[in-house]
Parts: C-alpha cells; structure tokens; sequence
C-alpha cells in the first residue's frame, strides 16, 4: 500500500472514530461513550461501518474503535494500522455465549491469536470478566491492552441515562424472537446463513445440529404465541423480531389475531421498559429485561439440549415456563409473578458476562482509551488512494465507482446512491438530526457544556461525509 504524502501531525486532542454497526441497535450507547469522550477532550467521529474504508483515511484518526476483530473486517484492520491509526475493540455483539463452537470465549480468544488479528489490536474492551479471563491466557495479546469496562448502551438501564427511554405503548406482552438464522432479513435463506457461519469457521456439524433445531422448534413457537393471544385476547402481545430477522411470517402468521402488533421499530430499551414482561426461547434480551428490572420468561418446555448449550444464559436467569399451562399461569398475574421472581440469583448468572449495571461503562471506556499512555508518539496518515479502494488493498470496479463518487461528492452523497441500488444498507446510515438530540439530552443531564457537531467534511472536495464530527464548542 502507499499512503499520500498529506500527513496529519499529532495533536494534544485525540481524535478517535467509532464504528457503528446497526445504528438501532448501537447508536444510542455509542452517542454516550461519544458525550463521554468529548467531556474528556477528544474529538469523536461516527462512523456507518459501511463507510468506514472510504472515510477513515481521509479523517486519520488517532483511535478506531471497531465494532469487532474478524476475519472479515481484517483488510480493514491492516489498513489502519498502515496508517497508523491505533485500533480498539468494543464488540457490539456478546455478553450471551455459547459453550461450545466458534463463538466460546475460549475458541474466541484462540482463534484471535491462531488467525494473527490479535497482533494488529492496541486495545480491547470487554463487556465482562469470563472473555477477560480466557483473552488474557488464550488470545496472546498484551494484558495492558486489555480492560473490562461493561457495554455502553446497557448504561441507558441505568440512572441517569435511563431518562431518555420512552414509548408508544405500556403494559403489553413482549413477545421477542430470535430466528434470524433460518429466518434471515438480509440473506436469501436459511442455507445462506448457514453458509456464512461455516464461512466464519463454525463447525459444519455443529452448524448443521443447529440449524435443525431451530426449524423444529419454530412452528411450535408460533404456536405458542397464538395460543397466548387466544389466551389473552384482552391483552396486547407485541412481537418484535429480531433486527436482523424478516418480519413477514410474522405478519402473515397472525394477521386475524387482533391483539396481535408485529413492532420491531426503535430500540428495544424502550420497548423493555414499556412492557409488562418479555417471552423468549434463548434470546439475550433477556438480559436486557433482566437490567431494565422486567420479568423475562422462557419457554423452556420449547427449548432442547443444542438449543440450550449453544445460548445457555438466557435460560438460567428466566422464569422458567415447563409448559404451555405453566406459562399461562405466569401470564395471567404479572405483577405477582414479577414479585415472587428472584433477581438476585438472576443477577448473579450474569455478573461473569455483564460488567456493573452502574450506568458507567461509557466512562470506563473513556477514560481507558485515553489515559495518558495513549498519548503517543504515532502519526496517523491520510492516504486518498486508499480512500478511494475503500481501504482495502485489492478492491472491486463497484467499490472503486463507490470510492471515485465520494471523493467527488463526498461520502454522504455516494452513501445515498447505494442505498437506491442496496436498500438493506440504508438501515445503517446515521441520522444528524437523532444523534445532535440525543447527545443535547446527554448534556442536560450531564455537565450542560455545549458539543459541535456537524458532518465531517471530505478535505478534497469539501463535500459531507457519512460520518458525524462531534467535538467540544468553541468558546
């Protein structure tokens, strides 16, 4: 690769990018650790993931903060440590893990280190001690390198940040799904899928176990829905699907159950907090209503071995149904199984996998990544070669159009126009508007001191970026 010899000195003021993955599903808790970070005197840069190739080196910041460390995203990776851009890790996606496959914290931790990734991180921020523990002996990456700090959107559980939750709706049955794999938003099939997670090196055995479970199970979780709304028919049952999971079954499925909404809209904080209770098979929304001090209740009585070892959290800390009876008796007094339900013994299967509910990991997180060892001495580059491939050494003709676009009109514009061509990468753009609002909510609960914020600007061109800049006002 060569790099432009336009080169960014150091500054006393880091600049730190953060990727956003699935802006419904992140963004929120990503704006916190931004207000936490431009407290401290950073500038911060939110980056779509789609556009972060096109956007970085032209931005050149001192910090990346990358929505995970894969196979995948590795041509990326080598990318910004070319430019010199130091990298960190804060997966947006965790917390719920199962024992055995790919994703087990210690294959996780061997296989950053077997695949080389590890070599090419500066930082890593888990969410909790369990994958602490297994990076520290597996992953061969410095322990000064890595901090348990808790994941930021769980700080809006948490007081004061919680203020900003609210919904359309209350008191109604969350019925919340996770079938994503056989029942796929952004692939053609279930075979896709399981392609991608073999792809990804998950076992083919494994993969193919699982797979089967779940088309088992689903008809008869669909049964089980329609039998609470028949049970209920006094009662709202909301199904909210998983993002990344197609909704239309559902609608078709039910379309003659009145008290039946199909509603996966907004984050689902506010969705949890609104709601009377949440009903799931192996969902780490669970966990979510768990910290949101909602009843989760599992259909246990649904569940299987395979099912059960490959997410075995969710079961432990649910109010367990062992029937289509049983789960009716908890359904039909709420408030009172909510009152007989232990949290505590809940909150301690979780307290390995999910840092304090203390509302801080935001600050945690701020405050590792720029504590004043990270002050360094590296000069991070601009490269508008780079830019335009995408930052990616080898790149495609689309890719290049893509990059030839946005250096012209800027990356917002050329954003824009492939989601008129790919309408299932518009859902990850970044909404200005959302995030100014958000982040005046921040500070007004916070410390009242005013942000800039603004699309980035390509230094070319001088036409908006994708990415948002936000940064300290000036006075």
């Amino acid at each position: 690769m060569t790099t432009s010899p336009n080169v960014i000195p150091l500054m006393t003021q880091l600049t730190i990018a953060i990727i956003v993955d699935n802006p419904k599903r992140d963004l929120r808790g990503l704006t916190l650790l931004s207000h936490e970070l431009v407290k401290r005197g950073a500038r911060v840069l939110l980056v779509p993931m789609y556009q972060q190739g096109y956007d970085l080196p032209l931005l050149a910041p001192d910090i990346v903060i990358v929505n995970y460390a894969r196979d995948n995203n590795r041509a990326l990776l080598e990318t910004y440590k070319h430019l010199n851009y130091r990298i960190a890790v804060l997966d947006t996606e965790g917390g719920v893990l199962s024992e055995d496959g790919a994703d087990s914290t210690i294959n996780w931790a061997k296989n950053i280190n077997i695949t080389g990734l590890g070599s090419l991180i500066d930082y890593y921020c888990f969410w909790g001690s369990e994958v602490y523990k297994a990076f520290h002996e597996y992953s061969g990456i410095d322990n000064k390198a890595l901090a348990v700090t808790g994941c930021p959107r769980y700080d809006l559980c948490c007081v004061p940040w919680s203020a900003v939750l609210s919904y359309k709706r209350k008191d109604f049955i969350l019925v919340n799904t996770n079938f994503s794999a056989i029942n796929p938003q952004f692939t053609k099939s279930a075979e896709d899928e399981s392609r991608i997670f073999k792809q990804l090196g998950w076992d083919e055995a494994y993969i193919d176990s699982l797979f089967d479970a779940l088309k088992a199970v689903f008809p008869k979780y669909l049964d089980t829905i329609e039998h609470i709304a028949q049970s209920f028919p006094d009662r709202i049952i909301q199904i909210r699907p998983h993002p990344f999971e197609n909704p239309s079954i559902y609608v078709t499925r039910f379309s003659n159950l009145k008290n039946i909404i199909i509603d996966g809209d907004g984050d689902i904080f506010d969705t949890i907090s609104a709601s009377s209770c949440i009903v799931h098979l192996n969902c780490g929304s669970s966990v979510d209503a768990l910290r949101l001090n909602k009843l989760p209740i599992s259909l246990e009585y649904l569940n299987n071995d395979c099912l059960r070892n490959h997410a075995p959290l969710p079961s432990k800390l649910s109010c367990q149904a062992l029937s289509r009876e049983m789960l009716v008796h908890l359904l039909t007094d709420i408030p009172q199984t909510t009152a007989r339900f232990d949290f505590k013994k809940a909150f301690s299967e979780i307290e390995h996998w999910y840092y304090l509910n203390d509302g801080k990991a935001a600050a945690r997180i701020a405050d590792f990544l720029m504590s004043p060892s990270n002050f360094s001495a590296k000069i991070s580059q601009t490269s508008y070669c780079l830019s335009i491939k995408g930052g990616r050494s080898k790149t495609s003709l689309p890719q290049l159009a893509k990059g030839m676009v946005g250096m012209l009109l800027g990356s917002k514009m050329a954003s824009f126009l492939t989601g008129l061509l790919i309408s299932s990468r518009s859902h990850k753009n970044i909404d200005l508007l959302f995030v100014k609002e958000l982040l005046a909510r921040f500070i007004q609960l916070d410390d009242k001191k005013p942000v800039r914020i603004q699309y980035a600007k390509n230094p070319y061109s001088h036409a908006s970026m994708s990415t948002i800049d936000i940064s300290k006002a000036q006075k």
